[in-house]
């Protein structure tokens, strides 16, 4: 198949809160850079960052009208994105996320627009984050899930591109954190009115993409690196076990899980999954505040008093899986 050159509208939305200067010009400029001559919308929405996206993207705005800055009072990236959505031009057909720290490589848009064209919903690529050794797709996972591109049908193309074989939200549910939010595209008429939870500040994306991968089963991907993902402020990948920033973490995965648990159509399968990982993270909350207590660090325990608000089973289940962690600190000793 020839090059893919589409007339048709790509909107991409950037959430925008940065102390750093120069990483959102670089953000879009990667985007306004996509070979393929594609039509772009490009919808920055400043979180109420310290660095005004229109300080940033002066020159650029001045001079491209496919440029438009939204300015809202902070309420996290999820309640951004929708923003950005809810501004979509109505011609739009495709729709793309990008962190503002994330840079997309120049042939990105080339390799998504060629699944759109031969009819796949949704399409996501492999990515690299600064400071990690692996790529996404090598990042470490439970047996089977690993995601090797010759088990897939691959697409005849010049490119690496490949249609995912199987139960895609089967696999997602399980390893959604091998897509990042900024390495996917889809067709907006399969969800044109999906949105991020506002409920989560942290989670909302993974909860985002669990629900749009239950839209289609029509998904390709490349088995090629085709973003670039800064450092982030994303605590699922940065928090380490033990610390106070664990506890936020966990509190969040519990309120993630009951979200799952709550907002999906879930097979008997995939609801036990998700029941399992919420044991194992009331668990693992009661081990890492012992941990903190121990170790005599400080943490903020009011996400103690709000896990315990929202979720009552942690509170039923604190002194079982308490006696549980001594029992195997003791097991540890032996």
């Amino acid at each position: 198949m020839g090059e893919p050159n589409f007339c048709q509208l790509i909107s991409v939305i950037i959430p925008y809160y940065q102390s750093e200067r120069g990483l959102l010009r670089k953000c879009v400029e990667s985007i306004f850079s996509q070979q393929g001559g594609f039509s772009i919308q490009v919808i920055v929405v400043d979180d109420a960052s310290p660095v005004p996206a229109s300080e940033e993207l002066a020159n650029l705005q001045s001079k491209d009208r496919r440029l438009t800055i939204i300015a809202q009072d902070n309420a996290g990236p999820g309640a951004a994105r929708n923003n950005g959505l809810d501004h979509m031009s109505h011609s739009t057909r495709y729709v793309a996320f990008l962190d503002s720290d994330d840079c997309w490589r120049e042939d990105f848009l080339l390799h998504a627009m060629e699944t759109m064209q031969r009819g796949y919903d949704l399409f996501f690529a492999n990515s690299r984050r600064v400071g990690f050794a692996d790529t996404r797709f090598e990042w470490k996972s439970a047996a089977g899930l690993d995601l090797i591109a010759s088990k897939h049908r691959f697409l005849g193309s010049e490119r690496p591109l490949y249609a995912f074989s199987g139960d895609f939200f089967g696999y997602a549910i399980k390893r959604s954190n091998i897509i990042s939010t900024s390495a996917l595209v889809y067709r907006l008429e399969i969800a044109p009115d999906l949105r991020f939870s506002t409920r989560l500040f942290n989670g909302q994306d993974r909860l985002f993409k669990l629900e749009l991968s239950q839209k289609t089963d029509k998904v390709a991907f490349a088995a090629l690196v085709l973003v670039d993902e800064g450092r982030g402020v994303n605590i699922f990948d940065s928090a380490a076990w033990g610390t106070p920033e664990s506890l936020v973490l966990l509190t969040n995965y519990l309120k993630l899980s009951k979200c799952i648990l709550a907002k999906l159509r879930l097979e008997h399968n995939h609801r036990a999954f998700v029941a399992k990982q919420l044991t194992d993270t009331r668990y693992s909350l009661v081990a890492s505040i012992v941990h903190l207590l121990k170790t005599g660090q400080k943490f903020d325990w009011r996400l103690v008093l709000r896990a315990s608000w929202s979720d009552p089973a942690f509170i039923l289940m604190f002194v079982p899986n308490l006696l549980q962690v001594m029992m195997n600190k003791v097991r540890s000793r032996a």
